[in-house]
């Protein structure tokens, strides 16, 4: 019952390779956060993610990510981005594919997204302006002569996908 144990377990190191990969997944998620206790005035412009914790005065811009104000975060300006999460307050223009307001989210001025959520506890003062998704590309499909004249197209008829 206590004796000794035939196998013995082999444990190996994790490859280089592995670490690679976490290291390059980590980079291509980029995060930038300002602070809960800072106060940042001027322009942001990024290409990942921004979590604000603290103050910013001025206008973001995130190219390929999302902005999340946070429940402890302040923002006066105009914001930008794919995605923009509001849990703390927001006092301007947001311009967005996606506007999410959570519970404690506040959002004084104008939304320009193609889509809007608001949770409940959210407050949005201001006025909305629906904008069409910018990625939903238009296809033109040509109307055909109902005669044998294949090769003539009476008229073109441009769809959204």
């Amino acid at each position: 019952m206590f004796g000794k144990k035939s196998e013995a377990v082999a444990v190996e190191p994790m490859s280089q390779s592995v670490d690679d990969k976490k290291n390059a997944s980590a980079e291509a998620r980029r995060c930038t956060i300002v602070a809960k206790s800072s106060v940042f005035k001027g322009d942001i412009d990024v290409e990942g993610d921004i979590q604000i914790w603290g103050k910013v005065i001025g206008n973001i811009r995130v190219k390929e990510g999302a902005i999340r104000i946070m429940h402890a975060g302040r923002v006066e300006g105009e914001l930008s981005a794919p995605e923009i999460i509001i849990d703390g307050d927001v006092e301007g223009t947001c311009c967005a594919a996606t506007l999410d307001i959570l519970e404690h989210g506040e959002l004084r001025g104008i939304s320009r997204c193609s889509s809007m959520s608001i949770k409940r506890g959210g407050l949005f003062f201001g006025q909305s302006e629906q904008v069409e998704n910018k990625t939903a590309s238009e296809r033109v499909v040509p109307i055909k002569d109902t005669n044998n004249d294949k090769s003539k197209d009476k008229a073109t008829v441009k769809t959204s996908a």
